[in-house]
């Protein structure tokens, strides 16, 4: 478990610290990222598979804890804990060590994109770009992978609600078939 980076940390004050303080990387940097999708594909995301959480604060709140368990601990455990640094242990003997951790932060961040198809271009490139940083981030924090998984938690947490009360620019579903 501590080769993924699920050891116990020295400090989980340091943790939930760096957790938050890339969390408001992540918030500040996603209009850019929108941005950066948005001129590259002009349909927007495709998230009708979230119509759910805006029935009803009961499928909110299972929606954030789903949200939680695939994204903020499955994802990162597979993609930051097992390819990153898989990739980066295959290739730090043949590379620069900074070289091999910048390509595995671009394969974790590859295979992470390639698990939101259903999505559509437009989300896939937005989630390209935040995947990055959560790499980003995981390598700063000294290969703790609690980090990664708290700040895509609360990332996904404030995503899902700001969606569901319909304060996102994608969160207007009416009219469609969900292909919005």
């Amino acid at each position: 478990m501590e080769k993924v980076g699920l050891g116990i940390p020295n400090s989980w004050f340091q943790t939930i610290g760096l957790a938050i303080a890339g969390l408001g990387l992540m918030l500040a940097y996603s209009p850019l990222a929108d941005r950066v999708a948005s001129h590259w594909f002009h349909k927007p995301p495709t998230l009708g598979a979230f119509r759910t959480i805006q029935q009803s604060k009961g499928h909110l709140i299972i929606g954030i804890l789903v949200a939680w368990l695939l994204g903020g601990v499955l994802e990162e455990l597979i993609f930051r804990g097992l390819v990153l640094r898989s990739v980066e242990g295959v290739l730090a003997a043949q590379l620069l060590p900074s070289i091999a951790t910048v390509v595995a932060i671009g394969v974790a961040a590859f295979g992470a994109t390639l698990f939101h198809v259903y999505q559509g271009s437009r989300a896939m490139l937005i989630i390209a770009q935040l995947s990055i940083l959560f790499g980003v981030l995981f390598v700063v924090s000294g290969y703790n992978l609690w980090t990664v998984m708290v700040c895509h938690g609360l990332y996904d947490t404030i995503a899902f609600v700001r969606f569901a009360n319909k304060k996102s620019k994608y969160s207007n579903l009416e009219g469609s078939s969900g292909d919005r």
